[in-house]
């Protein structure tokens, strides 16, 4: 009876999103006013095509969440293959117990369906956690990339500063001479804020919303006090460097107790181990 009920919501819920992917829902009025005045974007063909159509239901319902939308973003993914691969691993979980199961009782195993199922539904809600913790742990190396690259930028501008460069003109050539993923998005922060005639920090803020380095955003609120109070920048993106500094390095060292902690946990298995190896001779003799 379990299996017969688990089924039906498999199937109902295989219906329900081909209905949605294929009839999908109305669009909102604003949207509808702001495809008018932007070129409608280019039709999709084959894998992309399928990836949308399975990516759109789960959209419709929320997903994926407002932490993984920020990691992707952070990545530069598109969630409709993030959300496509993410079905596709968890139909791959739901299945393969099912499948081996069948397999077996061709030959004549005779296993029943209830434990597979639900086994099967565990590894479908598996593959969902383990798509986002990955997402997050990649996310979070970009943004250490970032951090990094800021605190280096933050110890070359002062100088220039010094050598009586703008803020705008030191932080571009400093960026210039950087490579890697970081300082091209600085660099096009920087871009924007020079071809739109903005504020130097509206774009850094952005840029810090987007990827979540709370730095950029502290970096932005800096220079726009900075402009509007006449205080001494040089000075006060030294300190901003010098914190961001302190904060790479406690982070270092708390990754580094961590994995001293991880590592600890094998070496005292394996002491209890190697003990009960040399303590089991004398207890087995003592007890015959």
């Amino acid at each position: 009876m379990t299996a017969l009920i688990l089924i039906g919501a498999g199937v109902g819920a295989g219906l329900m999103l081909l209905i949605s992917a294929v009839v999908p829902a109305r669009p909102p009025l604003a949207y509808a006013i702001e495809t008018l005045r932007h070129r409608p974007p280019p039709a999709l063909y084959g894998r992309q095509r399928w990836q949308q159509l399975l990516g759109s239901p789960l959209q419709h319902l929320g997903l994926p969440r407002e932490r993984v939308r920020k990691d992707l973003a952070v990545l530069e993914r598109d969630p409709h293959e993030f959300l496509a691969g993410q079905v596709g691993l968890a139909a791959l979980g739901l299945l393969a117990p099912p499948a081996t199961v069948a397999g077996l009782n061709v030959i004549g195993a005779g296993i029943g369906w209830t434990v597979p199922l639900w086994l099967g539904l565990a590894l479908a809600a598996g593959a969902f956690v383990v798509g986002e913790l990955s997402v997050h742990e990649e996310a979070e190396q970009r943004r250490l990339l970032m951090r990094h690259t800021l605190a280096a930028l933050l110890d070359i501008v002062p100088p220039a500063l010094a050598a009586g460069a703008g803020i705008e003109q030191a932080l571009t050539d400093a960026s210039s001479i950087a490579e890697g993923w970081a300082a091209r998005r600085i660099r096009q922060a920087l871009t924007t804020a020079r071809v739109s005639r903005q504020p130097i920090w509206q774009p850094l803020r952005e840029l810090g919303e987007q990827t979540g380095v709370v730095q950029l955003e502290q970096l932005a609120s800096t220079l726009q006090l900075a402009a509007g109070e006449g205080t001494r920048i040089r000075e006060a993106l030294q300190q901003r460097g010098e914190a961001l500094a302190d904060r790479i390095t406690a982070d270092m060292e708390a990754d580094a107790e961590s994995a001293t902690e991880r590592m600890s946990v094998p070496l005292m298995a394996l002491t209890s181990i190697f003990l009960l190896f040399l303590i089991y001779p004398a207890i087995a003799s003592i007890t015959t």
